[in-house]
């Protein structure tokens, strides 16, 4: 196009170019932090630019912090997960993680480490517990699609009795489910996911209790980085499936 012909467009249409002229360094802006979404792999949104701008839309509604435990403290709030919400579920003692926490990137979905990250081997070993688990209790347990996560992320839930009113409203029963970078979600007590959180094992979803939509003990696990830390996963497990089932017992 001539040079005189774009000149005379633009003194035609002048609100019209402005605008592009402001959009081209936002979208530069916009482009690491989108691609940031998708490296992070498929989750509970959809993985393309619609599920970015999703949670881009839930930004407003997060919890500034995810590991400020002053949450747990705030009146009544113990109140939806009676009567076992304060109960701690967690075997033996549990001792401070080594070391710091690994980073979690700060979008609201999906939720991962991005350090730290385990293998397709401990993936597999940790969804084999699950499994274990289900087979071992399958009036209760059950192995099937997350359905808070993609399809292909298998999940443990509570099945063959009526859910505590807290997951009814919110996961369904979906109690646990483990990452491809192997980390974890899980719902646990009040008292075991605040102690995960102290301890340096866990934080919490950004959407933690904000409206109903997930439970506030809802939490991320991170991923263990050895056999040891492995055995304390399957503690949080264990707590998880004792808090949810404690209503049927």
């Amino acid at each position: 196009m001539p040079t005189w012909s774009i000149i005379s467009h633009v003194r035609q249409h002048p609100m019209l170019f402005t605008s592009a002229v402001a959009i081209v360094p936002l979208m530069a802006l916009m482009m690491p932090w989108y691609r940031g979404f998708i490296e992070l792999g498929p989750g509970g949104l959809p993985h393309n630019v619609f599920g970015w701008l999703i949670q881009g839309a839930l930004r407003p509604l997060a919890m500034n912090s995810t590991v400020d435990r002053s949450v747990f403290q705030k009146p009544g709030i113990s109140s939806a997960y009676e009567p076992h919400g304060t109960t701690r579920f967690l075997q033996g003692e549990l001792a401070p993680r080594r070391g710091d926490r690994p980073t979690i990137p700060n979008y609201v979905a999906p939720q991962r480490q991005i350090t730290e990250k385990g293998d397709e081997a401990l993936v597999n070993k940790m969804n084999s517990h699950l499994r274990d688990l289900a087979n071992h209790r399958p009036e209760t347990l059950a192995v099937k699609a997350s359905g808070l996560e993609a399809r292909d992320h298998p999940a443990l839930w509570l099945v063959g009795a009526p859910l505590p009113k807290f997951l009814a409203k919110t996961t369904k029963g979906e109690i646990v489910h483990v990452h491809p970078e192997a980390s974890s979600h899980m719902v646990l007590s009040l008292s075991d996911a605040e102690e995960a959180i102290a301890k340096g094992w866990a934080e919490l979803h950004p959407l933690s209790g904000v409206l109903g939509l997930i439970p506030l003990p809802y939490v991320i696990v991170y991923a263990p980085r050895d056999e040891e830390e492995f055995g304390v996963w399957t503690r949080f497990v264990d707590a998880a499936v004792a808090f949810t089932t404690a209503e049927q017992n």
